[in-house]
């Protein structure tokens, strides 16, 4: 590949600059499974973990969430947006650093987002090409479900490719399924490109599982994360372009179709990199931003994120 395209992705965004943290952060362990479970013991999950403890979660890695301060919120994705924010409140609630094992009142609460964007920020801070992605994950093994869900790419370079790696939580920590979370099968994550294509075109032959309908507006808010977080850019959930507020039912059938030909760009980021940051840079609609409190992702969790 063309030493462009992964030297582009050592660069950093608001979210993934690491700041005055550079050197703690290149005092951490510098092979790819360490830095991953260094990652998934600082944080706690908003809903996995709070609206279904697992016992088992709990004797082997996070201790009683009912020892969880009351005080603090169950979803602190809103307090931690960017990596210097997260480097920031793990060491406040714990300064010894990254420690392995956490105790669940010791780490931030924050979902797939945040853990995928403060590992890519470690990954560049540490010269290792990194990106987060926006998509949908099957937590199983079988392809039944994919769930709506951040992961990450890293470049390899001794086998000159990107690895798919997951860093939210511990389903595949003991490598249970044969693979690890920090190198999965391909067929484990539908992009957010082929799961619009797929549903636009009626040839997607996997179910998709949102938090909330409808279906193809949720994938739209996917296929713009993507889009964004492929350009460095990782927008938070709830940021999503203006023109879409009114949700697809407002859209033209030429906006559909040029949001057809994004998802076609998406599909090889790559190769057609140059076209996509075109698109970005012509198109104004697609890069004027708004917080949209009506956006899924806050209706869902709006509970979670009520103080205990």
């Amino acid at each position: 590949m063309n030493e462009k395209i992964y030297q582009r992705y050592l660069e950093t965004s608001i979210y993934t600059y690491v700041g005055m943290y550079k050197e703690f952060i290149l005092s951490l362990p510098d092979d790819i499974p360490s830095i991953g479970m260094l990652v998934c013991d600082q944080i706690t999950h908003p809903t996995m973990y709070f609206t279904d403890p697992s016992p088992y979660l709990e004797d082997t890695y996070l201790g009683k969430f009912a020892s969880y301060p009351k005080y603090r919120f169950k979803n602190e994705d809103e307090l931690y947006i960017t990596a210097v924010s997260m480097i920031a409140g793990i060491l406040r609630l714990d300064e010894t650093g990254f420690t392995k094992n956490r105790d669940v009142t010791k780490r931030i609460t924050v979902s797939c987002r945040q853990a995928s964007v403060l590992f890519s920020a470690i990954l560049k801070a540490k010269g290792i090409p990194c990106r987060s992605r926006a998509g949908f994950m099957d937590f199983g093994n079988q392809g039944d479900s994919y769930t709506e869900h951040w992961v990450n790419e890293y470049w390899d370079f001794h086998n000159n490719r990107w690895v798919l790696a997951d860093v939210d939580g511990y389903y595949e920590y003991e490598q249970r399924f044969g693979y690890s979370q920090f190198d999965l099968p391909r067929r484990k994550f539908v992009t957010a490109s082929e799961a619009w294509l797929g549903l636009r075109n009626n040839t997607l032959n996997k179910k998709l599982d949102l938090f909330s309908p409808p279906l193809l507006d949720g994938v739209c808010e996917y296929l713009f994360m993507d889009f964004h977080s492929l350009l460095n850019n990782e927008i938070f959930y709830s940021y999503q372009p203006l023109y879409l507020r009114g949700g697809l039912q407002t859209l033209s059938e030429s906006e559909l179709c040029e949001l057809d030909y994004l998802a076609e760009l998406l599909k090889e980021p790559d190769k057609n990199i140059e076209q996509l940051e075109h698109m970005l840079a012509t198109h104004e609609k697609l890069a004027v931003l708004t917080n949209n409190s009506q956006n899924i992702y806050h209706d869902t969790f709006r509970q979670a994120a009520s103080p205990l």
